[in-house]
């Protein structure tokens, strides 16, 4: 194992407060929890460490990587600031096929998205639920933007069940017009094409 290390940074490359969730480090396959500023981490070079960073005043950032890909041992999430209209991809919730229901895998991924509401109290967002069309779908565009908007009501009813105020959230569904690959050719196109979008709505 090697040392590793997690920095954030704005867009004027001054270095930022903030927490770390990270996967894949552990044996265990827990997921750990910490500050920027007190880390102590060793890594194996050969296995995935997913995660995010969160920041005051900044929208989530998301990683996924290979430490040995790498040129130096760390990671630098570049914040992007948080703006009205501004918008960024929950990654890590995921959905099975035609299926409404959160994976059992989405548990960080919602939990990221939690921690960002609660750090960032007056914001106001919308979840827009995509899904995933190929030549070989059946459903007609009225089902495919239901579908999408009843993941995003699944998200949405995650939050206000963890103490978020229903009043900062709303939802909405996009369908074929909202699909970014027709023909997926790739887990990450299919993954794509089910995203989750959040929209900043109001500070």
């Amino acid at each position: 194992m090697l040392p590793f290390v997690f920095r954030a940074k704005n867009n004027k490359e001054v270095n930022l407060p903030g927490t770390l969730r990270l996967s894949g480090r552990l044996d265990t396959g827990e997921t750990e929890l910490l500050d920027l500023s007190r880390q102590n981490l060793v890594a194996y070079p050969y296995r995935e460490l997913r995660g995010s960073i969160l920041s005051n005043g900044y929208l989530p950032h998301y990683f996924a990587l290979f430490p040995m890909d790498l040129k130096a041992p760390e990671h630098i999430g570049v914040m992007k600031n948080i703006e009205e209209n501004s918008s960024f991809i929950a990654e890590g919730i995921t959905f099975l096929g035609d299926n409404t229901n959160v994976y059992f895998t989405s548990v960080d991924g919602l939990q990221t998205l939690l921690d960002f509401m609660n750090m960032h109290s007056n914001v106001r967002i919308r979840i827009i639920g995509h899904v995933n069309v190929t030549p070989e779908t059946k459903l007609n565009d009225s089902q495919l933007v239901n579908l999408a908007k009843k993941r995003a009501e699944g998200i949405m009813e995650y939050l206000i069940l963890h103490g978020i105020s229903k009043h900062r959230v709303s939802v909405m569904g996009r369908g074929r017009e909202g699909v970014k690959y027709p023909n997926p050719q790739t887990e990450a196109e299919l993954e794509y094409n089910r995203r989750v979008e959040v929209v900043i709505m109001g500070l």
